[in-house]
């Protein structure tokens, strides 16, 4: 193999390895606590800490997302940044807007949604085990 080839490959490797060293697969987390439902104001969208998932509130309900950039796997919760606004990888440079469509690349792909549930008092579970249509919310009583 020529020098350049071993280079270039070897780099390559390093470079992935950068982005996504330490950065778990949203279905390898399993289910994650996410506050209760009566801390959620209409138009937010916040990170779970120490999860790579984010939870938000619209008029029409509770939801969750990934927070892994669909573009090279970078934790957009670790070098981004998530509001109401939009989510920013820090990465790449790749934006979304809160509902986890593309809105710049270098992404080409949406953020996927993860089914939420609460229980009677009000706490939520993301499971992040099931993906669901980013149209899907859990009503607000």
């Amino acid at each position: 193999m020529e020098r350049r080839v071993f280079l270039q490959m070897a780099g390559g490797c390093v470079a992935a390895s950068a982005c996504s060293s330490g950065v778990a697969s949203p279905t390898d987390v399993g289910d994650v606590a996410a506050g209760n439902e009566s801390a959620l104001s209409v138009d937010s969208l916040s990170a779970i800490p120490g999860a790579p998932a984010c939870i938000g509130r619209d008029a029409k309900g509770i939801y969750a997302m990934t927070l892994t950039c669909t573009h090279a796997g970078c934790d957009i919760g670790q070098t981004g940044t998530v509001s109401a606004q939009g989510l920013h990888c820090g990465c790449h440079g790749s934006a979304f807007d809160a509902n986890g469509n593309v809105v710049n690349g270098p992404a080409n792909a949406p953020l996927a949604h993860f089914a939420v549930s609460a229980d009677a008092s009000g706490a939520l579970t993301i499971h992040t085990g099931m993906e669901v249509d980013p149209s899907t919310r859990l009503a607000v009583t």
